[in-house]
């Protein structure tokens, strides 16, 4: 039985995932003979006479040699191995609160003094959560503090930020993660939203959890369990969409937030309508323009007129959506199509349309009830 609350180990172990490891206290002979040393050898493949460290789908730390003092080293080499293993579960049963007559107090400090509950992938029992509660809040250890996180992100930053907290994405763990909000393409004329954890990278591929059995058919397990080595039940569904920008923490005239990829128009640019993206020099957002940028800082006035997701492809596969959708709106709004024109492909997004009709149509037919934003 499965805990809902990642730091929280079950009350009674009986299956483990892929990724997960049964933590037992043992003996130096590794003569499992009782309690949890012997349900771990008999179910999940502890090895007889290996009473130290990793053994089948377990860990073993001897608990019946001496004193708290004499199985410190051995608590400390585990949590070595735990920070060594970030993609693995480590669910602690009541390790030296058995036969070998420690208390749960004991035991529990002696874990947080090496540093254990400052891993987000060590779940504990609830009896040592108590303790923990009362010295020092296990919701004040230091992985669930606010990360710091990059003021301006690229996709290739993201996924980046997707790898360094791929457990805790995997895993569910809501708590102490990156602020950030992403927009992705739904589906015709429908964008969707997520914040950090329910998303990751495979690859460039943008995958989204979601519970709703709408997406049960194009859910992809293989995916999961090669981006997280387990198979993440209680997640949902894992389907690929395309991703559609980040939020900037900026607003327009509206009080919107503003996303990369929007298509704005400024009181520094009069009518012209550009894309938002990230810029290098300075870093923030800002419109690239031929020979030079412009932060969005530096405008008085912003005004959100649609994205650069239009004409999308079904299988759309390109990290460089967003730049290469802006270099193609600087393009388009040469001499090759009027403003109007342009500005009709730009609100009605996102969109897989492949003929002007198709806008015409959408102009006609659904200006009055239509809403991009």
């Amino acid at each position: 039985m499965k805990s809902k609350y990642p730091k929280l180990a079950p009350d009674k172990i009986e299956s483990l995932s892929m990724c997960e490891v049964f933590v037992f206290g043992s003996n130096l002979q590794g003569h499992h003979t009782g309690g949890a040393a012997r349900y771990a050898y008999k179910h999940f493949g502890a090895e007889w006479g290996v009473g130290i460290g990793p053994t089948g789908q377990c860990y073993a730390i001897p608990t019946m040699h001496g004193g708290v003092d004499d199985i410190r080293p051995y608590v400390e080499d585990f949590v070595k191995y735990a920070k060594s293993h970030p993609l693995n579960r480590f669910l602690l049963t009541r390790i030296g609160c058995g036969i070998a007559g420690f208390s749960d107090k004991q035991m529990a400090m002696l874990f947080y003094d090496a540093g254990a509950s400052k891993l987000p992938n060590v779940a504990f029992p609830e009896e040592w959560i108590v303790w923990y509660a009362t010295f020092a809040s296990i919701d004040q250890c230091s992985y669930m503090s606010e990360p710091n996180v990059p003021e301006v992100l690229t996709d290739d930053v993201l996924r980046e930020l997707c790898r360094e907290y791929l457990y805790q994405i995997g895993a569910g763990i809501r708590t102490g993660l990156p602020f950030v909000r992403i927009r992705y393409v739904l589906d015709d004329n429908k964008f969707g939203y997520a914040y950090f954890g329910q998303f990751f990278f495979y690859g460039d591929q943008l995958y989204v959890w979601d519970r709703d059995e709408i997406w049960k058919d194009t859910h992809n397990q293989g995916v999961v369990v090669d981006t997280f080595h387990d198979e993440c039940d209680g997640r949902g569904y894992a389907h690929p969409v395309i991703f559609a920008g980040v939020c900037t923490n900026l607003k327009d005239i509206h009080g919107d937030f503003i996303y990369t990829g929007d298509v704005v128009r400024t009181d520094k640019l009069h009518d012209s309508l550009l894309g938002v993206q990230a810029i290098n020099y300075p870093e923030e957002y800002g419109i690239i323009l031929d020979n030079h940028s412009l932060p969005l800082k530096e405008c008085q006035q912003i005004e959100r007129m649609g994205t650069v997701f239009y004409n999308l492809g079904k299988d759309t596969f390109q990290p460089d959506i967003i730049r290469e959708g802006c270099n193609e709106l600087l393009n388009l709004l040469g001499p090759r199509l009027p403003f109007e024109e342009v500005h009709r492909h730009i609100r009605f997004t996102p969109n897989f349309y492949t003929d002007e009709w198709q806008y015409i149509a959408m102009e006609k037919l659904r200006d009055e009830d239509f809403d991009w934003r």
